[in-house]
């Protein structure tokens, strides 16, 4: 399993068009074959930062979204200040017992 953060820097002024346009496209990528998680946060004391954890199947699930997300017409770019910041993971196994830290 791949897993991604995604910290993102908006234009100033673009906070809520950012916002509107990433509530929209989540669901979606939610749908995406080999998507396992998607989930959208900002920092609380930046709101021009959103930060993304993302985790996909493997890396050619990886690929289908960002395919996707150019089919669905998203463009990230016009909305950012400066470059996005990807750290990319593998998930580790762990196994636990519910009830126990």
């Amino acid at each position: 399993m791949l897993a991604l953060i995604a910290r993102l820097t908006v234009k100033e002024g673009n906070e809520k068009k950012f916002e509107e346009t990433m509530k929209g496209v989540v669901p979606k990528v939610r749908q995406e074959p080999g998507n396992l998680a998607y989930t959208m946060c900002r920092i609380k004391d930046n709101p021009r930062i959103f930060v993304f954890y993302e985790e996909y199947r493997d890396d050619a699930a990886f690929s289908a979204h960002r395919k996707n997300l150019k089919e669905l017409g998203v463009d990230l770019a016009s909305m950012l200040d400066g470059p996005r910041c990807w750290s990319f993971s593998i998930s580790l196994p762990v196994s636990y017992k519910k009830g126990h830290a």
